[in-house]
């Protein structure tokens, strides 16, 4: 499921950039190697407009902050531009939130989606509503609305738009989304992603007005927009149905047949039956060629078996994969799953 993906991120983000206290790590002392491995495992191909907006929202709320940090490093000068207003997120989405007067000004459906985006964001903490530049919404407030989210963040009509609501009330105010950087760290983690990286002389980890020119960088793929397209996979507009099941199925069943041979490869032909079992074959050639052109992807890469007649392949599988695998099974194991087995029985022949 992807809902428990998105628990997995939760989890590993809190590990990764927070103390066991609650505390926030600082730059280049963080450890992204399961948000790393999490994001190979969830960086699949589906129809573009599935993941649009999510990337988006993402991409206009990690600019956001990082211009405010590059102004400011004190985050108590920051203001409305340290996130993104309602008119922000209609330039980025390029959809107004209103119809025209033909409609009475009624909500676009379109928004229904984006909503529900924003609500999932918000109430895994990920971003928090300013009612003014400089002031977070009130607590009663804050309050119903994690209560409302509570019972769903699945949004089909006017009356469950509270985000947007919100926006719309307070937008002469500044009122704004802003990425959480005081409870989940997220400007720690835009340092380690576009500043300097530790261990550079007489520079400090994350400098952002020396180190945007400094590589590599601490964080190497941008978990913001693997979040983003996870979220978007989870949300759907007029529809129940969760995307990309498919591909995950998939991965997880590559990653399971590779994790019991010694060389950790699957041969061709159980290759293409695993992508055949989950009803997916149209995108094993696709997965082969997108690896070596796409560095947030998980790569798979053809190997001739030596002196094979006739002529045999066997398909090595990115080890930040298999580690995604085997941490999803941990994960699994710690919620009391059930069913999540690594039978591959029947691959082969």
């Amino acid at each position: 499921m992807i809902r428990d993906e998105l628990e997995d991120f939760d989890h590993y983000w809190r590990e990764a950039l927070l103390n066991p206290d609650g505390s926030k790590k600082f730059p280049g002392e963080t450890d992204y190697s399961k948000l790393s491995s999490w994001a190979k495992g969830n960086s699949i191909s589906v129809d573009q407009t599935t993941i649009t907006i999510g990337r988006r929202m993402m991409t206009i709320l990690v600019d956001k902050l990082k211009n405010s940090m590059l102004q400011h490093h004190d985050f108590r000068y920051w203001d409305s531009t340290a996130g993104a207003t309602l008119r922000d997120l209609e330039q980025a989405l390029s959809k107004r939130a209103r119809m025209g007067k033909k409609f009475r000004g009624q909500v676009n459906p379109y928004w229904y989606r984006v909503e529900s985006i924003l609500q999932v964001l918000f109430k895994r903490m990920h971003i928090d509503l300013y009612q003014s530049g400089d002031t977070l919404i009130s607590r009663t407030e804050e309050s119903q609305f994690r209560q409302a989210l509570s019972e769903t963040t699945e949004v089909e009509g006017r009356e469950r738009m509270f985000i947007v609501d919100f926006l719309l009330r307070k937008s002469d105010k500044g009122g704004h989304i802003r990425l959480n950087h005081e409870r989940m760290n997220w400007d720690t983690y835009i340092r380690d992603r576009y500043g300097a990286p530790p261990d550079v002389e007489n520079i400090l980890p994350g400098n952002l007005n020396i180190g945007l020119e400094i590589f590599p960088k601490h964080v190497e793929i941008d978990l913001h927009l693997a979040y983003g397209e996870t979220i978007s996979r989870r949300v759907t507009q007029y529809s129940g149905k969760e995307r990309g099941l498919s591909q995950l199925e998939v991965r997880k069943r590559i990653c399971d047949y590779a994790t019991n041979q010694d060389n950790k490869m699957v041969p061709l032909d159980a290759y293409y039956r695993l992508f055949r079992r989950a009803a997916a074959e149209h995108m094993a050639d696709y997965y082969l060629l997108r690896s070596t052109s796409d560095r947030s992807s998980a790569w798979f890469k053809l190997h001739e078996v030596e002196a094979s007649d006739p002529k045999k392949w066997m398909v090595e599988v990115d080890p930040d994969l298999i580690r995604w695998r085997e941490y999803s099974r941990d994960r699994a194991r710690e919620r009391g799953d059930d069913g999540d087995g690594n039978d591959v029985t029947g691959v082969i022949g």
